[in-house]
Order: structure tokens, then sequence, then C-alpha cells
């Protein structure tokens, strides 16, 4: 009789060790994160043609713009809004709000593009230091090729939880599309929760050029494959502070960020587990 209780506890702690991680796996942010098409090139106050960059840069917010339009949703989603004059303006209307053509041309006026090594002229990568203030990031990366770190996991569903979406550094096969020999961060996402084993996004590139709205979906199964993630960047908004920058390139076990990304549903989980060895040890020593 004591054995066949022992026994039931057994099955009842590992059930419950089984269960209770489950329910980390849906993350929701407290409200939705609107979401932008890097490539609308055909309707009202389209931003798809309009140039990304300064200094004579050749891109286009519809062929390079992923990252810009990945935080254009993201400061949406944090009620910023930017004002842009018809001298600034792509449209040639001044303008106001959030959108990636308004971003764009803030970052444009506001000096916010710099000149990275892979540029063959002018200036077109964001300087993540001239975006609009209030806005504090932090970085991390993601030490897997084939997957998601366990750690940068525990990280990115702690920032999830605390209401941060995270745009993401991502990639999908060998090299990026293009021809380019770069093989990482090749495309850029938001992610704004987790569902099972994989994580929900907004991918920026929607295909129909006439939509303003980027493409709802999950990491897994992105417009260009499935992506795995190689930088990721939490991103918080605090009006009236200057731009916060906190460069973290890596992301170890034992950094504070990765104790305080531990919730109370991973330390339940340890408690059910230890609680199921215990059970074991004492059912295999007791008697019928």
């Amino acid at each position: 009789m004591i054995r066949t209780s022992l026994r039931i506890s057994l099955w009842v702690a590992i059930a419950a060790f089984v269960a209770i991680p489950a329910l980390a796996q849906t993350i929701e942010l407290p409200k939705s994160v609107p979401s932008f098409n890097q490539a609308y090139t055909n309707g009202p106050n389209a931003w798809g043609d309009c140039p990304l960059g300064t200094d004579g840069c050749p891109d286009q917010v519809c062929i390079t713009g992923c990252l810009t339009t990945a935080f254009a949703s993201v400061l949406a989603y944090h009620d910023v809004t930017l004002s842009v004059t018809a001298a600034e303006s792509c449209s040639g209307q001044a303008q106001s709000g959030m959108d990636p053509g308004i971003l764009n041309d803030w970052l444009r006026a506001h000096a916010a593009y710099g000149r990275c090594a892979q540029d063959p002229i002018g200036s077109c990568c964001l300087d993540w230091s001239r975006l609009p203030n209030g806005v504090a990031l932090t970085f991390h990366v993601n030490r897997s090729n084939v997957g998601l770190n366990p750690v940068a996991s525990v990280v990115i569903d702690h920032a999830l939880r605390q209401g941060h979406p995270i745009i993401a550094g991502v990639h999908w096969g060998a090299f990026c599309h293009g021809g380019t020999g770069q093989s990482e961060d090749c495309h850029w996402v938001v992610l704004i929760g987790r569902t099972g084993e994989t994580y929900t996004i907004i991918d920026p590139y929607n295909a129909d050029s006439s939509s303003p709205y980027g493409i709802r979906t999950t990491l897994d199964a992105g417009v260009h494959g499935a992506y795995i993630i190689d930088r990721f960047v939490i991103v918080e908004y605090s009006p009236g502070s200057t731009p916060i920058l906190a460069d973290i390139p890596s992301v170890r076990p034992s950094s504070s960020a990765d104790r305080s990304g531990t919730s109370w549903i991973v330390f339940l989980a340890t408690l059910a587990l230890v609680a199921a060895v215990a059970i074991l040890v004492t059912a295999t020593g007791g008697g019928d």
C-alpha cells in the first residue's frame, strides 16, 4: 500500500514537472504590436520607394529597410510619435505619427544612418545611438547555429513577459540572399510572443506591395524560410530620457541578465523535479 501511494505521488510530481514548463510556452505582450511592410510601394503615403540612408546611399526602404521597419513597429507599440517637415519627408508633405516612412525620414534628418564596412557608398546602416530619446536597447547574441540557445530563450521569454518586444537579426540558410557573403543578420523581425516551442513574430517583408502591413507568423515559418536568430535586441522605452545602449555581446549563464530572466515557472519546475527525485529515492528504499 505504501509503495502504491509513493508511486502515485511520483507520477503526480513528474506530471507537474512536465506540465509546469508547458505553461511557459504561451507568452503574449499586453497589447498588439502594429505591423508594417517595408515593401509597401503602391498606395497612399507608400514608403517602400523612399531612399534609405544618407550621403548617397543607394538603398531603398523596400530593399534593405527591414530593420527600420521593425523599429517602426516597436516604437508604434510604445506610442512613440515623430514629426518631419515637408522638406524632410519623402512624400514632400509634413507628417506626424509612426510608420517606416516617417521613421526613415526622421532618421535621415537626424543623421542617424552611419557608414558600415559593407556599404559600397554612403551611410546606409542604422546608428543605434541616434534613435529617438527614451529608447533603451540591450543587445544579446544567440550562441547557436541550429536553433535558439536555452539561455537566450530564457532571456527572450523574460523580456516578453515584462512587455518588451524584441527585434532579432535572423538567417535561414548558409548565406544571406542577394549573393552576399554575409551569413548572419540577413533579415530583421520583431518577436512578439511565444507559442509552444516557437516564437510569434512580425515579418516586415510582405510581397504584396499594395499592403502596408507586415506578416504575422512564427519564427519557424518566416517569409523567407525557417529563421534562426543571430543577434537580438530588447527594446524598452522611457519617455524623456536619452537613448541608452547596454551592449552585451554574448549571453553567459553567470550574467545578471540571465539570472533576472529566470521566472517563477522555471523555479517551480525545478522544485517539482527535486520532489520527484526525493519521492523516487524514498520509494526505492521503502517496503510494501
